[in-house]
């Protein structure tokens, strides 16, 4: 009850009466359509069959944030991993697909319901999605029936290790640690999970819904993640750190070891570790990894052997999309992939370098 009253003050504060009283009464409808809905048994079995199912193993959570753009995400190709929302916008650029998937917000459910059955459902292991979203939203009638998916009952803000009951708690990575925890993982490192967002040009429905103008998003891995005519929440970043360190007194209580691994961000309700030594992969193994992905089959055993004949751009001011394959210095890739990514398929970083390769 105090996590649900503090919730709603924050609302007050963050959105105003308007958006407050519209989420009250469409909360007041979910816990009506509780009280009258039978339980799905098949479900809570599934979520049985879950339980410590990878015990003792790890998992690596990859957000969305722009420091995505700065990780080795080639070096997770043997590992599990959990994803969310629009993560197939990245497929092109890995050697790996998700293990686990989730969403929880209802605006971005909307948005990509397509996307999420036709891209993501064949290629994940296990998928999570809220059964009736505390807004109201009844995500069954968005998306296909599938043994692949795991319903959630997130309907309380609150941390919990008794799933399918689950906590929001503001981003949808909250959720997805306390899943990979009742899975039984004994290690959980989070990449891409920044916490900065930088101001765009935005059309406002209200203070709490935004749409993007035009391909352009700052704040995720891809310019086209909440880009042009996609409707998005707008993010407040106190309420998703206050929510981070609730949750970090949580799993600490529950024993569970979690780390923030990201390549930079404003995150730091976990302990800090670095990638590179959590995975222990030689530079050998590094670049078998990385060449292996961006020119398959290929037996190239340098760097140069594998890309000297790709033209070499210092800066995005360089580029123009008649450009070919090209290289560029890694601290510029942030601003390359942001005007490229159009054309081209941005791999990296390997060796503070990147690789585009065009369309």
């Amino acid at each position: 009850m105090q996590s649900l009253i503090k919730k709603g003050r924050r609302i007050m504060e963050t959105d105003g009466l308007k958006v407050f009283s519209e989420r009250l009464v469409k909360y007041g409808i979910v816990k009506l359509k509780r009280a009258f809905q039978k339980t799905d048994e098949h479900n809570i079995q599934k979520w049985k069959n879950l339980k410590d199912k990878y015990k003792g193993k790890r998992v690596f959570v990859v957000g969305a944030g722009p420091s995505i753009n700065k990780t080795p995400l080639y070096l997770l190709k043997d590992e599990y991993t959990m994803c969310f929302n629009r993560i197939n916008l990245l497929y092109e650029r890995l050697n790996w697909l998700p293990d686990f998937y989730l969403v929880t917000d209802d605006l971005k459910l909307k948005e990509i319901y397509k996307e999420i059955a036709d891209e993501i459902l064949p290629v994940v292991e296990y998928a999570f999605f809220p059964d009736l979203h505390p807004s109201n939203v009844d995500f069954k009638s968005y998306l296909p029936e599938s043994e692949k998916i795991h319903w959630l009952y997130m309907d309380k803000p609150e941390y919990s290790l008794n799933l399918p009951q689950c906590g929001i708690n503001k981003t949808v990575v909250n959720g997805g640690l306390q899943i990979l925890a009742y899975l039984g993982f004994e290690e959980i490192y989070m990449l891409g999970v920044d916490m900065t967002f930088a101001k765009r040009s935005v059309e406002k429905i209200s203070e709490r819904d935004w749409v993007g103008k035009k391909d352009d998003d700052p704040n995720h891995f891809d310019p086209r993640y909440d880009g042009k005519g996609m409707a998005y929440r707008n993010p407040t970043v106190e309420d998703m750190i206050d929510n981070f360190k609730a949750g970090r007194e949580f799993f600490d209580k529950e024993g569970k070891k979690i780390y923030n691994a990201s390549f930079g961000g404003v995150m730091e309700e976990y302990p800090r570790v670095n990638m590179y030594d959590v995975l222990g992969f030689s530079e050998e193994q590094q670049f078998k990894l990385f060449v292996d992905m961006v020119l398959p089959g290929s037996n190239f055993t340098t760097f140069d052997e594998a890309f000297g004949n790709y033209e070499r751009l210092d800066s995005a001011e360089g580029f123009t999309t008649e450009t070919g394959d090209f290289i560029c210095p890694a601290d510029a890739a942030p601003g390359m992939i942001n005007k490229a990514v159009f054309t081209h398929i941005p791999f990296g970083p390997y060796q503070s370098k990147y690789v585009f390769k065009k369309r």
